[in-house]
């Protein structure tokens, strides 16, 4: 505790008293506060999600919001970064000023005070399904696999209720976080958020429209299957996933939620990773005041990396489990003496990386061998994910149109707006009584983030393809961790995601893989 109070006040000396001339001292300065800063946030941000509470997560906040929105750092960092001299403080430089801002930091707050009330009652709400509360879990499996119409539509409405109360306060923040942004010279969020992170809006809207019409005709044509086999005159979107509930069902058989943990570790010893020999602790149970959603927290990589996830009997869990141990494993495997390299990831690598280690419980000898698949049932599931996959698209597509959009106009009616996307992307009847997208728990925690899972994507396809080529299985081949290791996880954020995947795969992001292996 007195060490705690020490740097508080640390934290609280004026910034005019660590200024220096030399940049970087400078930056070793900031670094330090924000290492002591992260460690302090993640443990309350754990507390929060895994208990329904934290005594001092507000408290922390601020302090971060006052270090981050500082516009004295924000200046002296704009001023003197002419006069950095090697290849790595340029780097480390473009980390800070993708941190730091000259915002109006009464807006911050106004912000993290809205995040995390709403965060509470993410964490604490439970849906209503037939008399009983349900975790969020339960009801996507029952949607998706249930046999009676009715109740797919019912738990459907359940899973996604929570958006009804969450609908206002995320169009408040979302105008927030436009005020933010206009501090700082931009127009709007998501174009000052694409600068941070060094993504070209342009770029990435002419992709959006190249999978829009690539991907078209495909669903159209699994949509006329679907409504062929069910029969059904109107399909609605609790009928999609049913279509394949009966491989699915079959397939979540074989995966109790006792043997879940144990299969990926298996699959991992095979490629040579031993998680039992690695600081990753979990929390796997789901409890009432438990967040009913799977995070990892990087609480002082690489000492102490924590799971948070909630077990459910099928592939799925299992699948979403694997997701984030991958971000442990990446954030154990870092080799970087500065903390910034081990703890500020970017949002596209980090994702790529997750995406790379759980596409592994997807292969048809991962399947078999470790989960004691029957090939058929193995053969089936890849065959139907394939069509699995393009639906999956299209839904991305949509939330991603509908984030983009919102932050551009955010005074339209977003529900309006997210029913016209809907009807557009999955060509389904609207429901204009529900607020589904309120329920996408990323547009209030993480926002403009959704749109590194599709560039996590290509970046797995890429380096799947790359793999197989050179080393014939990505699954079972001490290869796969080698090449891992030596070409992506132990730089973390030495080097630019972009340059990172051409170091590996000896090509710059290439979304022709992604392509192809969607059979597009």
């Amino acid at each position: 505790m007195k060490f705690v109070k020490i740097f508080i006040i640390l934290l609280l000396i004026p910034i005019q008293s660590v200024i220096s001339a030399d940049i970087e001292v400078f930056m070793d300065t900031l670094e330090q506060k924000l290492e002591w800063l992260n460690y302090r946030l993640n443990l309350e941000q754990w507390d929060h999600y895994t208990k329904g509470q934290a005594d001092s997560l507000d408290f922390y906040q601020e302090l971060y919001n006052d270090l981050t929105s500082n516009p004295e750092i924000y200046l002296q960092l704009q001023r003197d970064k002419k006069d950095i001299s090697n290849e790595q403080d340029l780097r480390r430089w473009d980390i800070l000023n993708s941190l730091f801002s000259s915002d109006d930091v009464g807006i911050s707050h106004k912000i993290s005070k809205l995040v995390d009330s709403l965060s509470s009652i993410e964490v604490n709400y439970r849906a209503i399904y037939n008399g009983e509360k349900k975790q969020a879990n339960e009801l996507y499996k029952i949607y998706r696999t249930s046999r009676n119409r009715g109740d797919r539509e019912n738990a459907y409405r359940a899973y996604v209720s929570v958006g009804n109360k969450l609908a206002e306060g995320l169009s408040q923040l979302i105008r927030l976080r436009n005020q933010q942004a206009k501090k700082n010279g931009y127009s709007n969020y998501f174009s000052y958020s694409f600068k941070q992170q060094n993504l070209d809006i342009d770029e990435y809207e002419k992709l959006l429209e190249r999978l829009d019409q690539l991907s078209q005709s495909p669903y159209q044509a699994i949509l006329a299957s679907v409504r062929n086999k069910l029969s059904y005159n109107e399909l609605q979107i609790w009928d999609l996933g049913y279509f394949y509930a009966d491989i699915n069902r079959e397939l979540d058989s074989y995966f109790p939620v006792e043997s879940q943990l144990s299969f990926i570790k298996q699959g991992l010893k095979g490629i040579g990773v031993n998680i039992d020999k690695m600081p990753i602790y979990f929390d796997l149970e789901s409890r009432d005041g438990k967040s009913q959603f799977a995070f990892t927290f990087p609480i002082k990589p690489p000492h102490d990396l924590r799971v948070m996830a909630n077990l459910i009997e099928g592939h799925y869990s299992t699948r979403t489990l694997h997701h984030e141990i991958g971000h442990a494993i990446h954030y154990a495997l870092i080799s970087q003496d500065n903390n910034l390299f081990r703890t500020e990831q970017s949002g596209i690598w980090s994702e790529a990386m997750a995406q790379i280690f759980a596409g592994m419980c997807e292969e048809r000898l991962w399947l078999e061998k470790y989960a004691k698949v029957p090939y058929a049932v193995a053969r089936s599931f890849i065959k139907s994910k394939k069509e699995a996959d393009i639906i999956y698209l299209r839904t991305q597509l949509m939330r991603l149109q509908f984030e983009l959009q919102a932050y551009t106009n955010p005074n339209r009616d977003l529900n309006k707006l997210y029913w016209e996307l809907f009807e557009k992307y999955l060509m389904l009847p609207k429901h204009e009584d529900l607020k589904p997208w309120a329920s996408l728990f990323y547009y209030i925690t993480h926002p403009v983030y959704m749109q590194n899972y599709l560039y996590a994507d290509m970046v797995k396809a890429q380096t799947y393809a790359y793999l197989e080529k050179n080393y014939e299985s990505v699954v079972d081949n001490k290869m796969t961790k080698a090449f891992l290791v030596q070409n992506y996880l132990r730089f973390g954020s030495r080097y630019p995601w972009d340059e990172l995947l051409e170091r590996g795969t000896e090509e710059g992001l290439n979304p022709n893989y992604y392509i192809q292996s969607l059979g597009l």
